[in-house]
């Protein structure tokens, strides 16, 4: 029995901080005790000056991407999903297993103990992968849902009317580029999820990519199988104004209307993005049970507009924060998700009400997060697991202290982050990750890097070839109205 009493920190329980002592035991709180009260006969940390969290839950990333920090500039999603297939690509396990690494020790320091990953394979999903991806999270020392993010429609066939637009010789590359057929995949899957066994800690669900990405036999099929394995589903709804367009094109409905219709809402599935949804498709998510990932970073950054968390929660969907991935947000860092989702709820014209306060995102980022992922974590109470993020309280950031909830939203960095504690074992010392592998991560990536980018450099030119045609086509049809809207429009005067 493994038992430690953390003493003198500044805890946050959900709803207010105070001085608390934290008895762990066994991987989990045992007790949230007044300061003193604790066993005198037990080991001990001194938590004094800091503030204690619950671990942070990233509700989405793409381990895949971490390698692709800095890449992108002026993108549009469409823009990225354009050069998705080179940016994931082809890679061996240990490339795998080196960025997923090097994400899992990003979050690690800036005290998120626990994300759901999005990881992407090409050209397909392997038990290989899988198999990585999960060992690598172990051996970081956090916890993960692990879901391979799969397709069988190519973006350049899922735009209607795109290929007509693009030059003869450009027509035919893109017209040959197809993702593997639906029974393939489904039949990757199958052999990967049965043949992987996951480390404790991690556990595994299944993410189609895209509404519209995926034919319907696709989508019931991703449906059928995570039923029969007990999976969370993943997907990208309505992240682009252009993808609440072509839904409407495809199937004279919104995205949500559709995925209902073939049966795959339920407290199993999350939304992530929903940026573009109108009122009935939140309506539809709520009465399933569903839950929303919030984006907040890559949404501004890509874009994409501003989603309307405010409406989500008054109909009672749980949202949880995410950072995305390095090649649309490029930083992993909670802190940094945290205060542009208090700043972008009061970007719209909404009441003061709807804005979110401090305390409504911190429990994003931990209570919502943990229920996206469906674990225990998110909390400081008896019997939660204990998964701490120890925050310097004589960082800038808390210097002078008024309120600690808002500071840490508001005012904060990953730079705060001293320790971390993920099921009551210590993982981070300092600011700095205790996994072995932490001190060599920057070279062991450099040189992945450098033999990676060599071997995609043709279908990295392909793509470069192909982006401005496509940001043409999306800012062009992107222009037809929806009777709502997610950006601030210009006045024709300023334009």
């Amino acid at each position: 029995m493994t038992v430690l009493l953390v003493t003198g920190g500044l805890v946050w329980d959900g709803a207010s901080a105070a001085p608390r002592d934290l008895l762990l035991r066994d991987g989990h709180i045992a007790a949230v005790l007044a300061p003193g009260e604790g066993p005198k006969d037990v080991p001990r940390f001194d938590a004094s000056d800091r503030l204690v969290l619950p671990g942070l839950v990233n509700a989405h990333t793409h381990g895949h991407a971490t390698l692709m920090k800095g890449v992108a500039d002026r993108w549009m999603l469409e823009s990225s999903l354009t050069n998705g297939a080179w940016m994931g690509g082809r890679r061996d396990a240990e490339t795998i297993r080196i960025s997923t690494l090097l994400g899992a020790v990003e979050m690690l320091e800036a005290g998120c103990t626990a994300c759901y990953d999005l990881f992407f394979e090409f050209p397909g999903p392997s038990a290989e992968g899988l198999a990585t991806v999960a060992a690598a999270y172990a051996e970081a020392g956090m916890r993960a849902v692990v879901a391979p993010m799969v397709a069988d429609r190519a973006l350049f066939e899922v735009l209607p009317g795109f290929l007509d637009t693009l030059p003869d010789d450009l027509r035919a590359q893109a017209s040959a580029f197809r993702l593997a057929p639906a029974a393939q995949t489904l039949a990757a899957l199958r052999d990967a999820f049965a043949s992987v066994t996951p480390p404790s800690g991690i556990s595994f669900a299944l993410a189609p990519t895209i509404p519209h990405h995926c034919t319907d036999d696709f989508v019931t099929g991703c449906r059928d199988l995570a039923a029969s394995r007990g999976l969370r589903l993943h997907m990208h709804i309505a992240e682009s104004k252009l993808q609440a367009l072509v839904a409407r094109r495809l199937w004279g409905m919104g995205p949500v209307h559709h995925i209902a219709r073939l049966g795959l809402l339920g407290p199993h599935f999350t939304a992530a993005h929903a940026v573009w949804l109108e009122a009935a498709e939140l309506d539809l998510l709520a009465a399933h049970g569903a839950t929303v990932a919030h984006m907040p970073a890559s949404n501004m950054r890509l874009g994409a507009g501003v989603a309307s968390v405010a409406a989500m929660r008054a109909r009672g969907i749980t949202v949880g924060l995410g950072t995305d991935g390095c090649n649309s947000a490029d930083s992993l860092d909670m802190a940094e998700a945290m205060r542009l989702a208090s700043h972008l709820s009061r970007i719209r014209d909404v009441p003061r009400e709807e804005w979110l306060a401090a305390a409504d995102v911190l429990r994003m980022a931990t209570e919502g997060g943990a229920a996206v992922l469906s674990i225990e974590g998110g909390r400081i109470a008896e019997g939660a697991p204990a998964d701490l993020a120890l925050l310097d309280l004589g960082h800038r950031a808390f210097v002078p202290l008024h309120d600690a909830a808002n500071q840490a939203v508001t005012c904060n960095t990953a730079g705060s982050v001293r320790e971390v504690f993920v099921g009551g074992r210590q993982v981070v010392v300092e600011g700095r990750c205790l996994a072995p592998v932490a001190a060599t991560l920057r070279d062991r990536a450099r040189d992945a890097l450098a033999e990676l980018m060599e071997r995609l450099a043709p279908s990295r030119a392909l793509a470069a070839r192909l982006e401005p045609h496509v940001v043409a086509y999306a800012e062009r049809e992107g222009r037809a109205a929806l009777p709502f809207a997610r950006k601030i429009p210009v006045e024709s005067s300023l334009a």
